[in-house]
């Protein structure tokens, strides 16, 4: 007796194929999106920290009487009275004699002290 092929095997045989080649596509394209999104928030730590660094810098070559201080953000770079997400950290340095210049050192870190960005800033003493 012959049997006779209708086709099904190959139908499924295709569906399969298509049902696997849907999964590998989706894995690839949920790990593209996780990548993204962290690199993402990365930039966006790092554009808070700059911003951080660069205000502390301004305040100290602008104002004559400034003194080292450290300062906390929230997760949304809004300073805050206590110990928040991040930290910006600014120490003065004197000069070693009257040619060389007053340094600031400013770190500013994650609260458990992950360095994100530092600034070196120089002011010539008058």
């Amino acid at each position: 007796m012959r049997t006779r092929n209708n086709g099904s095997r190959i139908f499924m045989t295709e569906l399969m194929f298509s049902i696997l080649f849907f999964i590998i596509v989706s894995a690839i394209c949920i790990q593209c999106f996780a990548t993204a999104y962290a690199k993402s928030r990365d930039a966006s730590e790092i554009t808070g920290a700059v911003n951080a660094a660069t205000n502390a810098a301004e305040r100290y070559l602008v104002e004559p009487d400034f003194e080292g201080f450290t300062e906390y953000y929230d997760e949304n770079w809004q300073i805050v009275s206590n110990e928040g997400a991040y930290k910006t950290t600014a120490i003065i340095t004197d000069a070693e004699d009257k040619k060389s210049c007053q340094s600031l050192h400013i770190v500013v870190a994650t609260n458990d002290d992950r360095e994100i960005y530092s600034l070196v800033v120089e002011k010539a003493l008058k």
